[in-house]
């Protein structure tokens, strides 16, 4: 597996795991964590975008 690919997996993971603790939670700053995991992953998803259009290869 690539580790682009593995990070972006990771991420999504991880951010979905923090949102789902702060909703049980009822955190009220719970919009302001939604904005900030959408511009994270929407980042994360830009750059495997970009890597995949310019031919990211990775060296072993």
């Amino acid at each position: 597996m690539r580790t682009l690919t593995a990070y972006l997996i990771g991420v999504v993971i991880v951010l979905a795991a923090l949102n789902a603790i702060a909703w049980q939670a009822g955190a009220p700053r719970l919009h302001s964590l939604n904005v900030f995991s959408a511009g994270f992953a929407l980042g994360v998803l830009g750059t495997y975008l970009s890597a995949w259009l310019n031919g990211y290869r990775r060296v072993a």
